[in-house]
């Protein structure tokens, strides 16, 4: 009876893993962490708004992009750099919303995060070095760094106006995540509505890369891309001058073989 539990239990897993990796989610996989940093960045006013509320988001889209980041980032990576510093992260987010945010230590989870988004922008763009096969899943890849590197800057940003004077020509408190989200969105566009401007030579430099970050990320994305069909095209002309030149081969030895018979057969 327990040999025959044992092997029952042997069997279940498998199927179970099986049927996961077979399902919605695991086709799905890389499009519902795309949604799911859409939607938090959304609701960043509620975050900013509801601290608890926030950090519960946090944790959701977290368990979202750590659970995805095998199919377009770098395993090695994620579990040696990124995994800690997403724990560390998140301990920062759940002392936000709990203590007093008037408190120094309160106001450490844009500080960590900035290293967070980094830690996954370098899983991420090692991972690029893979092809491009799947182009669907490509442009869903791209876009999703597209967004990490905008909350990169909004935390920058975030760093830039607590510890420099006159950062931007408005007074955004450090409550307002969501704003440094927006200005990090616009600029990263090269849109620059006007409403927000830097003041702060240094807050203007780091603007200016932000615009040329985005501007250089798109045109190779989209060269990427390009390229990627240009060696599936190569690649097949190769194949089939090989095959061409092993049906030649083929025949000249079936060639060579009636010959043989033939002047066997004639003496």
């Amino acid at each position: 009876m327990g040999k025959k539990l044992e092997f029952e239990t042997g069997m279940e897993i498998p199927m179970r893993v099986k049927w996961l990796n077979s399902g919605f989610l695991a086709l799905h996989r890389i499009k519902l962490v795309m949604w799911a940093l859409v939607a938090e960045m959304l609701a960043s006013p509620l975050a900013d708004a509801h601290p608890r509320a926030g950090a519960l988001l946090a944790f959701g889209v977290l368990m979202m992009v750590l659970a995805g980041a095998r199919d377009f980032a770098n395993r090695t990576v994620i579990r040696q750099v990124v995994l800690p510093i997403a724990a560390t992260w998140m301990i920062a987010r759940l002392i936000e919303a709990f203590a007093n945010p008037h408190e120094a230590y309160a106001n450490l989870s844009p500080v960590v995060g900035l290293v967070f988004s980094c830690s996954i922008l370098w899983a991420i763009f090692d991972h690029f070095r893979s092809d491009f096969r799947n182009p669907q899943n490509a442009i869903t890849k791209a876009f999703i760094s597209y967004l990490i590197i905008a909350t990169a800057y909004s935390q920058l940003y975030w760093n830039l106006n607590r510890f420099m004077d006159h950062a931007f020509n408005q007074v955004i408190p450090s409550t307002q995540s969501a704003t440094f989200l927006y200005f990090s969105m616009i600029t990263l566009t090269s849109v620059g509505y006007g409403g927000i401007v830097p003041l702060n030579p240094y807050v203007r430099m780091v603007a200016a890369m932000e615009s040329m970050s985005g501007i250089f990320f798109v045109a190779v994305v989209v060269a990427r891309l390009v390229a990627s069909y240009r060696p599936t095209v190569e690649r097949q002309r190769p194949s089939a001058a090989h095959d061409a030149d092993d049906s030649m081969q083929e025949r000249c030895c079936e060639c060579g073989r009636v010959e043989a018979v033939t002047v066997v057969a004639s003496h």
